[in-house]
């Protein structure tokens, strides 16, 4: 269980003419992105707003940079563990997220900020891997990346409840939507 997920099952499927599909993707390295791709490849979205959990942070927070390298000590779901290892060889050092921010921020109600740092697990891997795939297949599309932090159903603070972070996130998607 994570917040992301509780969040994603409780969006709506549609924001004015703009459809969601929502998918839970593994925290596998070897096949979260490969997921993702495959559904990307099938659907050809305007957009997609990837969200992970980050425990810690009091608010949702926009990630804005995407960086080349994975270095964690935590195990992904498989067992694999990557230590100061670049995830695209040769690849950008980062990409930025290309999804409209400043106006996602303002629809928020203060529950969002700004972050500069995605991590190096699992959540900055599909970022850097969907901002990497964007920009070398020339894809018409925004992406992005959002870090949640925990609800109430974890027993941990900081944390924001589970409708508040809901709404964020719909009025985030409302704002794409537009």
């Amino acid at each position: 269980m994570n917040s992301s997920s509780l969040v994603l099952n409780k969006i709506k499927d549609k924001y004015r003419a703009a459809g969601i599909t929502k998918m839970a993707l593994p925290v596998i390295y070897a096949t979260a992105f490969k997921l993702m791709k495959e559904t990307i490849n099938e659907l050809r979205p305007d957009a997609v707003v990837c969200m992970g959990q980050a425990g810690g942070r009091s608010k949702v927070c926009i990630e804005r940079i995407a960086v080349n390298i994975n270095n964690s000590t935590v195990a992904d779901n498989n067992g694999e563990v990557k230590t100061d290892s670049l995830i695209i060889p040769f690849g950008a050092a980062a990409y930025f997220s290309s999804l409209p921010y400043k106006k996602m921020l303002a629809a928020s109600g203060g529950n969002t900020v700004l972050s500069y740092s995605a991590g190096t697990y699992i959540c900055n891997d599909i970022f850097y891997r969907l901002m990497n795939y964007i920009k070398t297949e020339d894809m018409r599309m925004s992406g992005g990346f959002l870090h949640l932090p925990f609800t109430e159903h974890f027993d941990k603070m900081p944390y924001m409840d589970l409708e508040t972070q809901v709404c964020v996130v719909q009025s985030m998607l409302a704002v794409m939507g537009d």
